[in-house]
């Protein structure tokens, strides 16, 4: 049945307490309480998508089935992504790192022209995460860099659906730093969409970029054995892996090499997305400042404040003093190379200041020889321009291949 539109209650101006990603109690948290890593392909609305009640530690809340619509209300055409005939956004049920059902919220975009008889083939965005606070999410923000993306693929006769990691308007379960929890939210934001938007087909692949390439080589594992039946998962691809980031975090310690900025302002959302019971006591002055920061601010603004800090200026003590800490980020940002149940393009171009790039031609390597599932794919050329171009190429082969 398709869902109906309703009318939505702007979100309650509060700051409730975040749950811990390991467990599901209560804890006190550096950094914002909710979590909203995100963007949205040109879409942007003033108000998140629910107004839940908050939840208790005694019982799950909502007790709703994840992948189910709460509510959904169309996209103004002025908040358009361009190449969309239309949008609705809507809030659905998912399950977090805590177990539990949570609200969280989501866009699908549906491409101009004559639809097909089977319905519009549908694309999951994994985008990279933009950030924990709420002002970061597809409800707030417009992120410039993704838009060119999500219209690429609307030209090309996809819907899109642009999901959000993570719990909205209550305290919930950080996902920044789950990759198979994420990659459960996108699969869920899928399920929901085929409700809200009934010009959909059921067959669906995901295209991930930086930390969301992790969470599309998650599902190139795993959805196709946990969707339901009217779904019909077929692939995915992965740009600019975040491989080797598992190493960096764990690794953690006042002796850390020099990383990009970029991995920089990951690690300090990843820091600022645990329990402060677990990390305080490794911060250094610099990195208390910082994390407290990244509760507050997105991507860019917090890059800015980085300024030239490096990991190694993060913290006083090496990160491997909490040994069950960093046992459960390894398994948590763990990026498999084999076992996958779906055809997945992995991509590395040669000029990528945002990776370590001979580890992940390594990588590609070993996934390739593990699998044959696996497309790997680079791009002899130094010139950064053309590496896009040959890549953008390549997505757009691989994808239209699977359908």
């Amino acid at each position: 049945m398709t869902a109906q539109p309703r009318r939505i209650p702007a979100a309650p101006d509060h700051t409730p307490t975040r749950r811990s990603v390991f467990t599901s109690r209560p804890v006190k948290t550096v950094g914002a309480a909710v979590v909203a890593a995100g963007l949205v392909g040109g879409v942007c609305v003033t108000q998140a998508f629910a107004d839940p009640a908050p939840s208790t530690d005694d019982a799950p809340r909502g007790g709703q089935t994840p992948g189910t619509v709460f509510a959904n209300r169309p996209v103004a055409d002025g908040d358009l992504a361009a190449g969309a005939a239309n949008g609705q956004q809507y809030s659905f049920w998912t399950q977090g790192s805590d177990g539990r059902t949570h609200l969280t919220t989501a866009v699908v975009l549906t491409p101009k022209g004559k639809k097909p008889a089977s319905g519009w083939p549908v694309i999951a965005y994994a985008h990279d995460a933009d950030g924990i606070s709420s002002k970061c999410g597809p409800t707030k923000s417009k992120v410039a860099r993704d838009t060119d993306m999500v219209s690429d693929l609307l030209r090309n006769d996809y819907a899109v659906i642009v999901p959000d990691y993570s719990v909205v308007g209550t305290a919930g379960s950080p996902q920044y730093v789950d990759y198979s929890a994420a990659a459960q939210g996108v699969a869920d934001a899928v399920r929901a969409g085929l409700d809200v938007e009934p010009a959909l087909s059921p067959q669906w692949a995901a295209v991930g970029d930086e930390q969301g390439a992790a969470v599309a080589v998650d599902l190139a594992r795993s959805a196709s054995s946990s969707e339901s039946s009217k779904l019909d998962f077929r692939g995915a691809t992965a740009t600019t892996l975040p491989v080797g980031y598992a190493d960096v975090v764990t690794g953690l310690s006042p002796k850390s090499a020099k990383v990009s900025a970029t991995t920089v302002t990951d690690v300090v959302y990843t820091l600022a997305s645990l329990p402060s019971d677990e990390v305080e006591s490794l911060l250094s002055e610099r990195g208390r400042e910082l994390v407290a920061k990244a509760g507050d601010v997105c991507a860019p603004a917090l890059s800015k404040a980085i300024g030239s800090s490096n990991v190694a200026d993060l913290v006083r003590v090496p990160i491997s003093s909490k040994r069950s800490l960093v046992a459960d980020l390894r398994k948590q940002l763990a990026l498999p190379s084999s076992g996958f149940s779906r055809p997945v393009m992995l991509s590395q171009k040669l000029v990528d200041d945002d990776t370590d790039v001979p580890t992940n031609l390594q990588y590609l390597t070993t996934a390739q020889l593990a699998s044959n599932k696996v497309t790997a794919k680079t791009y002899l050329t130094g010139d950064a321009r053309d590496a896009d171009r040959q890549e953008k190429s390549a997505l757009a082969d691989f994808l239209k291949k699977l359908f």
